[in-house]
């Protein structure tokens, strides 16, 4: 299992991405990338985390 340092400025509760912390609910990246899906986002639903990867154990486990 890889030790991940927790980003204390990231805080994070998506546990199915690989850079979360999996100790604490914080992630591993020194930065993220913050998008949108939407051509005028006017709510949180609208905004995406872009630096999002899939925790491939995660993703096993619900299979």
């Amino acid at each position: 299992m890889e030790n991940k340092t927790a980003n204390y400025c990231i805080a994070c509760t998506v546990t199915q991405c690989r850079h979360h912390v999996k100790t604490a609910n914080y992630c591993a990246l020194d930065k993220v990338l913050i998008g949108t899906h939407e051509e005028n986002p006017t709510a949180s639903e609208c905004v995406d985390c872009e630096s999002f990867a899939a925790d491939k154990s995660s993703v096993q486990g619900s299979l």
